[in-house]
């Protein structure tokens, strides 16, 4: 019951990365020595970054279903979300501008690709943000005026070309670095896998030539040796927990609700049972009193439906598994990984964008491979070529979004959610119970704090979007 409470009162709050600390705790002090440095602050900005509870994601993309009480990630009651990862953002600033000081150019690839992160997960949630005039509060400016999507992500695009040409290994060890050891290749591989999700982000943008979107996918994948991509399960963008160091733990441990009242939804396990999937097992008990480890003993609860049906349809349903919450290491948290990377390369083959990349059936059966791998699942020929799994270039697409779909379960953030809303597959689950007129939601409407303090800008980039409406069905210019 622990984090019910704070889940309700601020519902979709948490789609950003909260901080731990406040961001005055790291600044210097005009008046002492400080004795501060890109290292120092580097530890906690992973730590905001890589420290995330997927639940709430979960709930909304139909991987888990909740059913305690309201709970407006499973209901799509959505109201305003958060601009929490400009407090993450300042602290990426302060870094930099330590960075700067002491010619420490791998912090600034690291800046680079933390804003270029941050800000995507931004604009995702809510169309036009502050971008470019975000962070000069120290210039006087309080009331940022609001870039277009567009022009955000041609910004972030460019961030992430930067960070690729400042991270090297040559330029020695990061230090502060819980991610990757310090290894700068490492942050390099994931800047340049960053930058194929962000391209396929904008695939309705495909014809755009101020964009260019082709190309740049066609620049990074061809060019391994200037834009060096993952190449295995080993160079995966996570957090691996321990029960030594204190608060590295895995998340959702000790988040009783989990056993009691969350279950593989419906949906996801038809999916999964539908292609004799092992990771069900991976993810789901067996119904009480059934097998493990036997398809039909596997069950999900219809997310549309009300909270006592669901509470009832739960009795003979699977409740997440039990590592989830009683597991105090359980798993490493994968913030972006090489099976997504290979799905992002299988759908930009099948699309024709790109060429001299292998074939997309090929990089299709690495992405479920390597999710399988992480599950220490490793007989895996057998599923690839059985019923709705053996590639098919007339379905690829479809093929791809649901494997990505499966491989991004309890991982990525709102990873899962922001594809699914591109691409439409799957279909999420509406009925009685989710309100929102039985739509899912598109976007947030802007936090209060905009409406309060900076509501000329506000109010301009409302009118450019949304026909001067902040409505959870908007469509952003990025899904037009």
């Amino acid at each position: 019951m622990k984090k019910i409470l704070l889940y309700t009162t601020i519902g979709l709050l948490l789609i950003n990365i909260s901080s731990c600390k406040k961001y005055s705790d790291f600044q210097s002090n005009p008046n002492q020595p400080s004795d501060a440095t890109p290292a120092l602050l580097l530890t906690n900005i992973c730590y905001n970054i890589f420290y995330q509870d997927n639940t709430q994601p979960d709930f909304a993309t139909r991987h888990l279903t909740y059913y305690e009480r309201g709970n407006s990630a499973v209901d799509y009651s959505w109201r305003a979300g958060s601009f929490a990862n400009y407090d993450v953002l300042r602290q990426i600033m302060q870094m930099d501008t330590l960075a700067q000081s002491s010619g420490q150019q791998q912090y600034q690839g690291l800046t680079k690709l933390f804003r270029a992160l941050l800000f995507s997960q931004i604009t995702e949630q809510f169309g036009d943000i502050p971008y470019s005039k975000a962070l000069d509060a120290k210039s006087g400016n309080y009331k940022p005026a609001y870039d277009t999507q567009k022009e955000v992500y041609k910004g972030l695009l460019k961030e992430l070309d930067e960070a690729n040409n400042l991270l090297s290994d040559s330029k020695g060890k990061i230090s502060g670095d819980i991610v990757y050891d310090g290894v700068a290749s490492k942050w390099k591989k994931l800047a340049n896998a960053l930058r194929l999700r962000l391209l396929m982000h904008l695939s309705k943008k495909e014809a755009d030539a101020d964009l260019n979107i082709k190309a740049q996918f066609q620049q990074v994948v061809s060019n391994s040796s200037t834009y060096p991509l993952f190449e295995s399960n080993a160079d995966n963008a996570q957090l691996v927990f321990n029960s030594t160091a204190t608060n590295n733990y895995y998340p959702d441990y000790g988040y009783l609700s989990l056993s009691t009242a969350v279950s593989i939804e419906k949906g996801f396990a038809k999916i999964l049972k539908d292609r004799s999937d092992p990771r069900l097992f991976a993810f789901a008990e067996p119904v009480s009193g059934m097998p493990a480890n036997v398809f039909n003993s596997y069950e999900g609860v219809d997310a549309g439906l009300t909270i006592g049906d669901q509470t009832n349809a739960s009795n003979n349903a699977s409740r997440i598994k039990a590592r989830y919450h009683a597991d105090k290491i359980n798993e490493p948290w994968i913030l972006m990984g090489y099976a997504e990377q290979e799905f992002l390369i299988a759908e930009a083959i099948s699309r024709n964008w790109i060429t001299g990349a292998g074939t997309a059936k090929k990089h299709y059966e690495n992405g479920i491979t390597a999710s399988m791998n992480f599950y220490g699942i490793t007989d895996v020929a057998g599923y690839l070529s059985g019923t709705n799994v053996v590639f098919n270039t007339g379905t690829a697409l479809t093929q791809i979004a649901i494997q990505k779909h499966i491989a991004l379960f309890m991982n990525g953030g709102w990873e899962a959610f922001w594809e699914q809303r591109r691409t439409g597959i799957p279909t999420l689950s509406v009925g009685p119970g989710t309100y929102n007129n039985g739509l899912v939601p598109k976007r947030w409407m802007y936090p209060e704090s905009e409406t309060l303090y900076n509501f000329d800008n506000l109010e301009i980039a409302l009118k450019n979007q949304y026909g001067g409406k902040d409505n959870v069905n908007g469509i952003m210019w990025l899904l037009q």
